[in-house]
């Protein structure tokens, strides 16, 4: 539209200079960190905008964090102080080999200011490592006693869990004991030590499942080995259930002889007994929901050789039962994988890796078949949607199909919590690369053992 009246032309100039205006502002503050925070602090920033890689995910965290308007203001002081004194604001960190900020650990550490012991301006770093000065500032603000350093986690996690291992944190900072706290279960006073001297690399997980094994006289080896499994990433709440896996930590500790690798085979060999109910088709669109095979398990009077038979005899069931296995489920919804390794320009010489979800009992036991394990055994898991299984193929340039290397289970919240090959094997250091890879991707987590010991 050409004849505009000049009260047209002066507002469409007027919105011109308005968003070059806009432009250029977000332009000063884009170049100045201590203008960025302040303006995202204060609601000024809109993520969307931001293309300078890690500034757009550190704006959109302090937009998503629970600090309430009236308090943003403090919000920035804080976050200004810091990036004054320390590199924590804008510097990444991977925890269970899932990147994020340490922004996400200092906005809930301010969430909980009114807690502080001290103030936040009065501390100075005596280091430049990131991991460090952040243990040394929740330290700070929180503790006056020592703290364990693998509970500096509970800051930098977002599931539901970490939210009581916070409180774990303040309250043995200001000296009590965790027998005191609000526990999962009661902690025996030898529990308790165990836990509270765990080693600064281990998982909260890892820590109370070291704690229980090591109060019994099991060894850190042992931990390592049961940490692998599907007991190493959950916290058992259940009295029952809970009395009945330390039971099984007794019968291992009992046969220090027993080869570890038959830990994993044994632990879902337990769990599909006594606990997975099973449905059964008996009739067109008809199921049946049964107790679990041997709801009385226990491991009274059990020898090494007599389970590990049972063990291969369940291994030869699934086989044998997937057979007639009609069941299938609806996909997880967790993102598919293809990754292409080798050099490049040289086909001949590359390798293309696909990760597929498994969704039929039929899937499960070839899979199982392939590589010698049982993963049949998670067809109810899978159609409950507890979790999903995936393969990890592999195939060389010029082949049709993948052969199936690794077998991946994820679980519910998307946290990658096996993956074994052959006869229960780990990964090789290219498998993991790959499953890393996947994971950045498709936005899953890995638990911290997912590879075997830390």
């Amino acid at each position: 539209m050409l004849d505009k009246s000049p009260v047209e032309r002066a507002r469409e100039i007027e919105i011109l200079l308005e968003r070059r205006a806009a432009v250029e502002a977000r332009a000063k503050i884009g170049r100045n960190p201590r203008r960025f925070l302040e303006a995202a602090c204060i609601g000024k920033i809109d993520p969307a905008t931001i293309d300078r890689p890690g500034w757009k995910e550190v704006a959109a965290a302090i937009s998503a964090c629970k600090v309430k308007p009236k308090d943003r203001e403090g919000l920035a002081e804080f976050l200004l102080h810091l990036e004054k004194v320390s590199d924590l604001v804008f510097e990444a960190v991977v925890i269970a080999r899932q990147p994020m900020l340490y922004l996400q650990g200092l906005l809930r550490l301010y969430e909980r200011r009114g807690q502080w012991l001290r103030e936040p301006q009065t501390w100075r770093p005596k280091t430049h490592n990131p991991r460090r000065q952040f243990s040394s500032l929740a330290r700070h603000l929180f503790a006056r006693f020592d703290v364990p350093v693998f509970l500096d986690t509970a800051w930098l996690r977002s599931d539901r869990g970490a939210f009581r291992y916070r409180n774990w944190f303040v309250h043995i900072g200001l000296g009590k004991n965790i027998r005191t706290a609000k526990t999962p279960y009661p902690m025996t006073k030898m529990i308790a030590h165990h836990f509270v001297h765990a080693p600064d690399n281990i998982s909260i997980e890892g820590a109370l499942m070291l704690a229980d094994i090591q109060s019994l006289g099991g060894s850190t080896r042992l931990a390592d080995a049961l940490m692998a499994t599907r007991l190493g990433h959950r916290v058992e709440t259940d009295t029952q259930k809970r009395a009945f896996w330390l039971s099984v930590y007794r019968f291992f500790i009992a046969n220090p002889l027993l080869d570890l690798r038959h830990a994993g085979p044994i632990v879902d060999f337990l769990n599909f007994q006594k606990f997975e109910a099973q449905e059964v088709l008996i009739g067109p669109g008809e199921v049946e929901r049964r107790l679990p095979p041997q709801p009385n398990l226990t491991m009274s009077r059990r020898t090494p050789e007599s389970l590990l038979r049972q063990v291969e005899e369940w291994h030869g069931e699934l086989r044998v039962a997937s057979k007639n296995e009609k069941r299938f489920w609806r996909s997880s919804g967790v993102r598919g994988f293809t990754m292409t390794t080798g050099p490049r320009g040289r086909p001949e010489q590359q390798v293309i890796w696909t990760a597929r979800e498994l969704l039929s009992g039929r899937e499960l036991v070839d899979n199982g078949r392939r590589l010698r394990h049982c993963v049949a055994s998670y067809a109810s898991s899978c159609a409950a949607g507890a979790c999903s299984i995936w393969s990890l193929d592999c195939r060389e340039h010029g082949q049709e199909r993948g052969e199936s290397v690794l077998t991946i289970e994820i679980d519910a919240k998307g946290a990658m919590v096996q993956a074994r090959g052959h006869s229960n094997r780990w990964p090789t250091q290219q498998e993991k690369n790959v499953l890393d890879a996947w994971a950045r991707a498709a936005g899953l987590r890995p638990v911290p053992h997912l590879f075997g010991t830390a």
